[in-house]
């Protein structure tokens, strides 16, 4: 896990998530990234999962997050990040990963969630679009019913109960920055 900080890790963050919304509309599947990869050109914080050199997965702390819209769901002490979306039947092992990753660096860090809101399209019920529900479900995502964002956005709330793994601190390197970050971020 390694910060995305300058202009062309931000780029190839952002290159990420529109290739991700590509092959989830070659399966039918609409998934907006203009807000995701608005937080990634945006000064918000990141982490990219790297393996071999490559980026594959990359998490974006949104600044000031505003989790109003969560209800009671979003009063315990949470983390709200956004991911690059997996691709059903594709390689989920990045998000699988930062997915482990995420949950033990919560529980560590005293937290009880890990947030996260995707949009929600008009096909949100479809066929292709309950696979990528059920890919997130497998991975360990919880949803919670669809709410609209003081902007009028409606998105779907997914969350991640914080869990202590030995695993992910031992397979996936961060560094100290990297900790530090999503500390000074926890809500």
């Amino acid at each position: 896990m390694l910060p995305i900080s300058t202009g062309a890790s931000r780029a190839e963050a952002a290159a990420l998530a529109q290739e991700a919304a590509l092959r989830l509309a070659e399966q039918h599947i609409g998934h907006p990234t203009g807000h995701l990869v608005d937080l990634i050109r945006s000064q918000a914080d990141m982490l990219g999962l790297h393996e071999d050199g490559i980026l594959v997965g990359c998490l974006v702390v949104p600044p000031d997050p505003d989790v109003r819209h969560w209800g009671v769901e979003g009063r315990a002490p949470g983390l709200l990040v956004s991911l690059v979306p997996p691709v059903p039947g594709g390689d989920t092992q990045g998000v699988r990963l930062l997915t482990l990753w995420l949950a033990d660096c919560a529980a560590r860090s005293g937290l009880e969630w890990v947030r996260w809101e995707i949009p929600t399209t008009a096909d949100a019920t479809s066929e292709a679009s309950t696979s990528l529900t059920d890919t997130l479900r497998d991975l360990g995502w919880e949803y919670l019913p669809p709410v609209r964002r003081s902007g009028g956005e409606r998105v779907t709330r997914l969350r991640l109960r914080a869990e202590a793994r030995l695993a992910p601190a031992v397979a996936i390197s961060a560094s100290d920055a990297a900790m530090r970050m999503l500390a000074v971020r926890e809500r």
